[in-house]
C-alpha cells in the first residue's frame, strides 16, 4: 500500500497537530456510554443506566448545530475553548454528584450540551488546509482515525474503572475533552478556511443547499444500520445472553473499518462513488445473517468493515463540496446529530427486533438501511467522481 499519500498529508503544516488534538479530545466518544452504565449501575438499574446515558446523546444533538453555527459565526477557537471549560464544569459535576437518578439524568444532559463541536470543527478546517487534490486522503485518514475511539475507548474505560472507580472513568472523559480541546485551538489553523466577512441573518441556510438535505438523510440511515448492525451481530455471536466473544466480533468490524479507510485514503485514482461505497455496505451487511456460527461472522465482519471508513469518508467529503464555505462548521455539525439520532434509533429498533423476531433480523434491517442510503444520497453533477 503506498504510504506516499499520507507522508505527503502529515507534512502539510498543522495537520498532524489538528488530527492528533482532535482524536484525544474525542476519545470520549469511544468512552462516555460505558462510564455512565457503571456509574449509574451501581445505584441504580439498567434501564436508569440507559435514561443517564441517552440524557448526554440528546444534549449533543440539540446543542451540536448550534455551536456549529456559532464556530463559523465567532470563531471556531472561541468556541470550543468557552465549551472547552464548560464541559469540564459539567462533568466535575457529575462525577462528584449524589447518585440520584433525576441528577445524573440532568448533569449528563447538560455536559451534551456543553460538548465542543471538535467534529465538526476538525472536518471543516482540513480541506482547507490540505486543498482539493488531497481532500479525499484527509478525510479517509480523519475517519480511520475516529474509529480508535471505539477501538481504544471501551478497554481504556474498563481499565480505570478498575483502577479507580467509575467516576475516575468518567472524570477521565471530561478531562480528554479538556485539554484535547484546549492543544487543538492552540494552533490558529483550528480557524482555516473559515469566511471573516459579514454572515447573512438568515437561519437555515445550510439545509437548503442543494443536495445537503439528503446527505444528512444518507447519513442517518448510515448510522443507523451501524446501529442494527451493532446489537444483531452481538445477538447472533450471544444468543440469549451477551458473552465475552461479542466484543471480538465487533472489534472485528472497527479493525476491518481500520484497514479500509487507510487503504481507500492511499489511493490517488478510482472511480468508485458515494452510491456505490453505500452499496458495498449494503452488500457487506447482507451477508451476515448467512454466517453458520461466530467464527464465520467475525471473518464476514471484518470483511464488512472494509467497506465502512471508505463509505463515512466519502459522505464527509461529499458534504464538504457541497455545504457553503461560510456555513462549514454548521453543515458537520447537523451531520454529527443527523447520524447521532440514526443510531440511537437503530439501536433502539434492533433491541425489540431481536426479542420479537430473533437476532438476524436486525442485520437484514440494516442491510435495507444502508441500501436506502444509497437511494437518497443523490447524484452530485457539479464534479466527477462524486456520486
Amino acid at each position: 500500500m503506498p504510504a506516499s499519500a499520507y507522508r505527503d498529508l502529515l507534512r502539510t503544516p498543522s495537520v498532524p497537530w489538528l488530527l492528533a488534538t482532535s482524536v484525544v479530545g474525542r476519545l470520549n466518544q469511544g468512552m462516555n456510554g460505558l462510564a455512565l452504565l457503571m456509574l449509574t449501575t451501581e445505584h441504580a438499574t439498567y434501564a436508569v443506566a440507559g435514561v443517564v446515558s441517552t440524557a448526554g446523546v440528546a444534549g449533543g444533538f440539540v446543542a451540536g448545530p448550534v455551536l456549529s453555527r456559532w464556530a463559523d459565526a465567532h470563531g471556531r477557537r472561541r468556541v470550543l475553548a468557552v465549551t472547552a471549560v464548560l464541559n469540564a464544569f459539567a462533568v466535575g459535576a457529575l462525577v462528584l454528584a449524589p447518585p440520584r437518578s433525576a441528577v445524573l439524568t440532568g448533569l449528563s444532559f447538560l455536559s451534551g450540551l456543553c460538548t465542543p463541536p471538535m467534529t465538526a470543527s476538525v472536518r471543516a478546517a482540513l480541506p482547507a488546509l490540505v486543498g482539493e487534490d488531497r481532500r479525499r486522503t484527509v478525510f479517509a485518514l480523519e475517519a480511520t482515525l475516529q474509529e480508535v475511539t471505539f477501538v481504544l475507548g471501551p478497554p481504556a474505560t474498563a481499565m480505570l474503572a478498575v483502577l479507580g472507580g467509575p467516576r475516575l472513568a468518567v472524570g477521565a472523559c471530561g478531562a480528554l475533552v479538556f485539554f484535547g480541546t484546549l492543544g487543538y485551538v492552540r494552533d490558529r489553523n483550528a480557524d482555516a478556511g473559515r469566511e471573516t466577512g459579514p454572515r447573512t441573518k438568515v437561519r437555515g441556510t445550510v439545509l437548503r443547499a442543494p443536495g445537503v438535505p439528503r446527505l444528512l438523510v444518507a447519513g442517518a440511515l448510515l448510522y443507523g444500520a451501524l446501529g442494527c448492525q451493532a446489537i444483531g451481530a452481538v445477538a447472533v455471536a450471544s444468543g440469549s445472553r451477551v458473552s465475552t466473544d461479542a466484543g471480538f466480533v465487533l472489534a472485528a468490524g472497527s479493525l476491518g473499518s481500520l484497514l479500509g479507510g487507510l487503504v481507500y485514503g492511499s489511493l490517488s485514482r478510482h472511480r468508485a462513488g458515494l452510491r456505490r461505497l453505500l452499496l458495498f455496505v449494503a452488500g457487506g451487511l447482507a451477508a451476515l445473517p448467512l454466517a453458520p456460527d461466530e467464527h464465520v461472522l467475525t471473518v464476514l465482519v471484518f470483511c464488512w468493515g472494509c467497506t465502512l471508513a471508505p463509505a463515512m469518508s466519502r459522505l464527509f467529503e461529499r458534504l464538504s463540496s457541497l455545504a457553503p464555505p461560510e456555513s462549514a462548521t454548521e453543515a458537520f455539525g447537523w451531520m454529527n446529530s443527523s447520524v447521532a439520532a440514526g443510531n440511537a434509533l437503530g439501536t433502539a429498533l434492533s433491541g425489540i427486533l431481536v426479542t420479537e423476531f430473533g437476532a438476524r433480523t436486525p442485520l437484514l434491517v440494516a442491510c435495507a438501511a444502508a441500501a436506502l442510503a444509497a437511494l437518497v444520497c443523490g447524484p452530485h453533477r457539479a464534479g466527477p467522481n462524486l456520486n
